[in-house]
C-alpha cells in the first residue's frame, strides 16, 4: 500500500511501471495500514470501493486518478487519516496513516495535495512523457486574401490564385469543406518567422508593401523564380501564421488533424532568401515551433512535392528532433532546383545524421506503384521506427498525372494511399500543406481525395500496381545510405524484375513483377534500352498479328516450331483447344472462322522471349 500511496498521484498503469506488480501486490496483503480501530484502510476510486487483492484485475488509463479514502468504521463516527512518515522501515519506507482528529469529515485525500508538502526524496517522484492530447475533426483553413499575391508580368504564370481558389472550390463542392472544422487564418508573428528565417530577410519581405511596381519588378531578378507585388509579404505571413495556427490546435488537441489550402508554397524557401515561388518556408516554421514552443519530441515531415525541399532540408539537417523525408525528381541533380543536395548521400550533419532523406527518381513517369512501393519498402518502416509525434506533409501535387512542370503518373487514389498510411503514424496527428501542384484539375481531385481520407472516409481501391526497376533502384541507393543509422534500411535491398509474358487472347505484351533479393544492381542504361526495346517489339507484335489477321497461309506453319514450347504453354494455361497441333504448331480454330491469324515466331518475337 505505501508503495502504491507515494506515487503523488500517479495511474495505476505508471505504478505497474515503476514498481513490479507482484511486490505491489505484496505490499498490500502483507503490509496493510492499520486504523486505530483496527481496521484495514482502503483505497477507492470512480470504479471500484476497494482494492482486490488481485492487482493485475486493476488495469486504468493514465487518465483516471488514484484517491484515498481513510475509514475508521466504529459504532457511530468515521475518522480520516493523514499520511505521516515511517521511520522504523528503513530505505524506501512508505507512507503510514494516523488519525486527523482535526477534521471530522469523510473526504477523499488528494494525494497530489498531499505530495505537495512532503519530501521528494521520500515520494521518489518522477518525470513522465508529456501526454499528447488527441482531439476530434479535420481542421481546414483557408483565407482568400492569399490570392492577392500575383504576377504583375505574368498572366500565365503556373503558381496564380486560382490553385487555390480552385481547390477550396472542389472541397465544397464534394461537401468535405462542410465536414470541417474550419480555423480562421492570422499572419505568422515575427518571433515565428524568426524560428527558422533571420530577421534582416523578414524585414525585407515586410517592406514590400511600401515598394512602387518598377523597384518590385527590379527585385524580382534578385531571386531565383519569384515574382512580387505589393501583397506579396502580406500573403506570404499569412500562409505561414495559417500553417502555424492549424499545427499548434492539432498539438493541443483541439483537432484530430488538418489540412491547409495556403499559398505561396513554402519548401524551397531559404534562411536568407526566397527561392522557386516560395518566401516563408510554411511547415518548417510550424514544425520549429512544435519543437520549441509546443513541447513536441519528434516531427516526421513528408515532402512528396516533385520538387526537393531545399529549403526545409537546409534548416534540419543539423536538427535529429525532426526527420525530413523527401520524394522527389531528381534528374541525377538536374532536376529544379538542380543540386546534389537532393542526392541520396545527402543524410543530414553530426549529430542528425541519418535524419534527411532523398528518394530521388531519375526519370518521369513515376505513377501509383512506384510510390506505394516506397511507402512500403522505406518510408513507413523508418517511420515507425522514428515514432513521431507529429507528422507534417508538404503536400506538392505537381507530382499527379497531368501536371505541366512534374511528369509524373500519381492519380487522386494514390495520393488518398499515401495519407491514408501515414494516419497510423502519431496517433493520427497528420497535418496537410499545400506546396506546388499547377494542373488546377490534378491538384483540386487530390487535394479533396486526401481530405476526404482524414475525415475518415476510406480511399478507393488502388487495384494491382508494382514498383519499376527505376524506382526500386532509387529507393535500394537511399536504404544503402541510411544503413549506418536504421536497421530498417540494414536489411536486403528487394529487386523488382519485369518479366514479359503473352496473352493469347489479345497477343498483347503484359508486364508481372517477381520480387527477389540482388546483391548489385543492373546498369540504369541497360535498362531503359531494355524496356525500348520490350515496347519496340510490342509494336511489332501488334503489327504482325494485323497481317495475320488478313490472310491464312498454310505453308508458313514450320516456321512457328522454334518457339513452339513457349507458346503452347502460354495457350494451354488459358484454355484454348484446337489452336495447336501435336506437332506444336498453330492450326485454325474449328468452330471460329474469324481466327485465321499466325503467331510469326521471327526475330522480333524471339527477340522479347530473350528479353
Amino acid at each position: 500500500f505505501s508503495k502504491i500511496f507515494r506515487l503523488r498521484g500517479g495511474s495505476m498503469e505508471e505504478a505497474a511501471k515503476k514498481r513490479p506488480l507482484e511486490d505491489a501486490e505484496d505490499s498490500v496483503s502483507n503490509k496493510r495500514a492499520k486504523s486505530s480501530t483496527g481496521e484495514p484502510l482502503r483505497v477507492v476510486d470512480s470504479f471500484s470501493p476497494f482494492v482486490p487483492n488481485d492487482l493485475e484485475s486493476r488495469k486504468k488509463t493514465e487518465s483516471e486518478e488514484v484517491e484515498v479514502q481513510s475509514e475508521v468504521k466504529n459504532d457511530t463516527k468515521t475518522t480520516d487519516m493523514v499520511p505521516t512518515t515511517s521511520s522504523d522501515q528503513g530505505d524506501g519506507a512508505g507512507v503510514e496513516m494516523s488519525p486527523n482528529p482535526s477534521d471530522g469529515g469523510g473526504d477523499v485525500a488528494d494525494v497530489a495535495d498531499l505530495a505537495d508538502g512532503g519530501d521528494d526524496d521520500q515520494w521518489h517522484a518522477q518525470e513522465s512523457e508529456p501526454e499528447y492530447k488527441i482531439g476530434t475533426g479535420t481542421g481546414l483553413v483557408y483565407d482568400e486574401r492569399m490570392c492577392e499575391h500575383y504576377s504583375l508580368t505574368d498572366d500565365t504564370h503556373p503558381e496564380s490564385p486560382s490553385r487555390i481558389k480552385a481547390i477550396f472550390s472542389e472541397l465544397v463542392e464534394r461537401k468535405l469543406a462542410q465536414r470541417c472544422v474550419r480555423v480562421t487564418a492570422r499572419e505568422a508573428t515575427p518571433d515565428e518567422l524568426c524560428t527558422v528565417h533571420s530577421e534582416g530577410y523578414r524585414q525585407v519581405v515586410d517592406a514590400l508593401k511600401n515598394l512602387a511596381e518598377n523597384p518590385l519588378k527590379s527585385l524580382e531578378q534578385m531571386y531565383d523564380s519569384i515574382y512580387i507585388n505589393k501583397q506579396s509579404g502580406m500573403a506570404a505571413r499569412l500562409s505561414a501564421g495559417s500553417t502555424v495556427e492549424i499545427v499548434t490546435r492539432v498539438i493541443e488537441g483541439k483537432l484530430r488533424n488538418g489540412v491547409a489550402v495556403v499559398r505561396p508554397p513554402g519548401h524551397h524557401a531559404e534562411r536568407h532568401a526566397s527561392k522557386g515561388f516560395c518566401f516563408f518556408n510554411n511547415v518548417a516554421i510550424a514544425a520549429k515551433v512544435a519543437v520549441e514552443k509546443l513541447g513536441v519530441k519528434r516531427v516526421f515531415i513528408l515532402d512528396w512535392d516533385i520538387h526537393h525541399g531545399n529549403g526545409t532540408q537546409h534548416m534540419f539537417e543539423d536538427d535529429k528532433r525532426v526527420l525530413y523525408f523527401s520524394v522527389h525528381r531528381y534528374d541525377h541533380g538536374s532536376f529544379y532546383p538542380g543540386s546534389s543536395d537532393g542526392g541520396p548521400r545527402k543524410v543530414g550533419n553530426k549529430p542528425a545524421e541519418g535524419y534527411n532523406f532523398n528518394v530521388g527518381w531519375n526519370s518521369h513517369g513515376m505513377g501509383d506503384g512506384d510510390y506505394m512501393g516506397l511507402f512500403h519498402q522505406l518510408l513507413l518502416p523508418v517511420a515507425y521506427e522514428f515514432a513521431p509525434d507529429l507528422v507534417l506533409i508538404s503536400a506538392g501535387f505537381d507530382s499527379a498525372r497531368g501536371d505541366p512542370l512534374g511528369g509524373c503518373d500519381i492519380t487522386p487514389t494514390g495520393f488518398a494511399h499515401m495519407t491514408h498510411a501515414l494516419m497510423a503514424l502519431a496517433q493520427g496527428k497528420v497535418v496537410m500543406v499545400l506546396e506546388g501542384g499547377y494542373n488546377l484539375t490534378a491538384i483540386s481531385k487530390s487535394f479533396a481525395a486526401c481530405t476526404a481520407v482524414l475525415l475518415g472516409d476510406p480511399p478507393k481501391m488502388l487495384g494491382r500496381t508494382f514498383p519499376s526497376k527505376r524506382a526500386t533502384r532509387a529507393v535500394n541507393d537511399t536504404k544503402r545510405c541510411q544503413a549506418r543509422f536504421w536497421s530498417t534500411c540494414s536489411q536486403a535491398t528487394t529487386e523488382y524484375h519485369r518479366v514479359p509474358i503473352i496473352n493469347s487472347k489479345s497477343w498483347e505484351l503484359s508486364l508481372s513483377a517477381d520480387y527477389h533479393a540482388k546483391e548489385e544492381d543492373e546498369d540504369e542504361n541497360e535498362d531503359e534500352d531494355e524496356e525500348d526495346n520490350i515496347e519496340e517489339a510490342e509494336e511489332e507484335v501488334n503489327v504482325k498479328k494485323e497481317e495475320a489477321e488478313g490472310e491464312d497461309n498454310d505453308e508458313e506453319k514450320d516456321e512457328h516450331k522454334n518457339g513452339d514450347g513457349i507458346v503452347k504453354k502460354t495457350l494451354e494455361m488459358h484454355n484454348r483447344p484446337g489452336l495447336i497441333d501435336e506437332d506444336g504448331n498453330i492450326i485454325k480454330e474449328e468452330k471460329d472462322d474469324s481466327f485465321k491469324s499466325q503467331v510469326d515466331q521471327d526475330s522480333s518475337i524471339q527477340h522479347i522471349y530473350d528479353s
